[in-house]
């Protein structure tokens, strides 16, 4: 896992919050990479249980602590010779959660494989896309309300009562944003191929 900070407090100050509230066993490791990020490995869970625990000490540090940060967790969990490509997928994670999920303050690796599907496509297929779904105003029709409903949609497996209860808003409410974006771009994303070409044209 790497963690980063999202507030002005030191990297000093972070790592020793994170030894308190998460003791570090005989064959973990906790590290300042120089960069303003805290390195902590783990050894021996799985990247599902990492995850959550990653989740509950972001949770933590800024309800008790007072420091909003963000975490990136990689796909290699083994033993020393395998950390250094844990680090790099970890900060890979957290560089794609930096761009394109600011509303998830953890970012898997192993969970960003339409990312990197959607970074590696052609510049030109991505503008011919764009311009077919988002027509000449991209930045119109993806406003932040609107990046924000289809975000937490996603995140909810495309369940309108979920998605509206964790959005604190009504599901009528989420029903005619959803509707808008649908008349705005032709795209219901209560249908998962017209979602998961939205979700492609977010990355985009």
């Amino acid at each position: 896992m790497v963690f980063q900070r999202e507030d002005d407090a030191s990297p000093g100050r972070l790592a020793a919050q994170l030894r308190e509230l998460a003791p570090l066993e005989e064959r973990d490791l906790l590290a300042e990479d120089g960069a303003g990020r805290v390195l902590m490995i783990k050894e021996g869970t799985d990247p599902g249980e990492i995850a959550e625990f990653a989740s509950a000490l972001v949770g933590t540090l800024e309800s008790e602590a007072g420091i909003r940060t963000r975490a990136g967790v990689s796909d290699v969990h083994g033993g020393p010779e395998e950390w250094p490509a844990g680090y790099r997928e970890a900060l890979a994670a957290l560089e794609t959660g930096e761009r394109l999920h600011r509303l998830s303050p953890v970012q898997i690796y192993g969970r960003q494989t339409l990312e990197r599907i959607a970074e590696s496509l052609d510049p030109a297929l991505r503008a011919q896309l764009v311009k077919r779904f988002l027509k000449d105003s991209p930045e119109a029709v993806l406003t932040a309300e609107t990046r924000e409903t289809a975000e937490r949609f996603f995140e909810a497996d495309l369940n309108l009562s979920v998605a509206a209860r964790q959005m604190f808003i009504h599901r009528n409410t989420l029903t005619y944003r959803l509707d808008r974006i649908q008349r705005e771009t032709g795209l219901d994303l209560r249908k998962f191929e017209d979602a998961a070409v939205f979700r492609l044209l977010l990355m985009m």
